[in-house]
């Protein structure tokens, strides 16, 4: 059952490759991932002086505030996913300080990866054998996919997170690149079907995973 259980996110992982045990728990591990990415990008922002995603509502942990059908569907599917885009004011915001914005988010994700790794060994006395493998399983596939998500949150390009770098250094494009969100979306969707992101991005994924993962 354990080797059931054991999921891969592997670049260039389709439909087919999935098992209905490992959609489900990459399904549950996207989820923790949109809520803890959303709720650092828009804490950043208004840590760094912009109040707009307060008032949007953004600043929540919630996933339902921050989730894209879309991105989660990619995410759970071909390991690349992003989330509602969040209004940031690069007009009030200095670019390195939405530079930090954009960064935010993959360092959350990554210091919330080693905090569920570091409670798996206070987890198992409390958990039977079968949830354990559920729960630990879990923790593995959001480690995964987190990495995978943070990564590709940092590409300047819509519909991806790093967008907001590209509207702050040229400004001239910024209603083209928010008008361009959904179709860039269906647009990694279908390059998502094809591996070629996760095979691009799959060295800089392995150097992240051996360090944080020790995979």
């Amino acid at each position: 059952m354990k080797a059931e259980l054991r999921t891969t996110c592997s670049a260039g992982a389709v439909l087919n490759d999935l098992t209905l045990q490992q959609t489900i728990l990459r399904f549950f591990a996207m989820v923790v991932i949109i809520g803890v990415h959303g709720f650092a990008v828009a804490g950043a922002a208004i840590a760094l002086g912009d109040p707009g995603p307060r008032h949007d509502g953004r600043l929540r942990a919630s996933p339902l505030s921050h989730l894209d059908l879309l991105g989660l569907a990619a995410g759970v599917f071909f390991s690349i996913g992003w989330i509602k885009p969040i209004a940031v004011d690069d007009k009030t915001l200095r670019i390195w300080r939405i530079a930090l914005v954009v960064v935010a988010p993959a360092v959350a994700l990554i210091a919330v990866i080693v905090v569920l790794r570091l409670m798996r060994p206070f987890l198992l006395p409390l958990l039977s054998d079968t949830w354990s493998m559920l729960v630990f399983a879990l923790i593995d596939t959001i480690g995964q996919l987190g990495i995978w998500f943070g990564l590709a949150n940092l590409l300047p390009i819509p519909p991806f997170t790093g967008s907001h770098l590209a509207a702050a250094l040229f400004p001239q494009w910024r209603e083209t690149l928010r008008r361009s969100h959904i179709y860039a979306a269906i647009l990694f969707v279908a390059i998502g079907i094809t591996g070629i992101m996760t095979r691009t991005l799959e060295p800089v994924y392995r150097m992240i995973a051996q360090i944080v993962l020790g995979d």
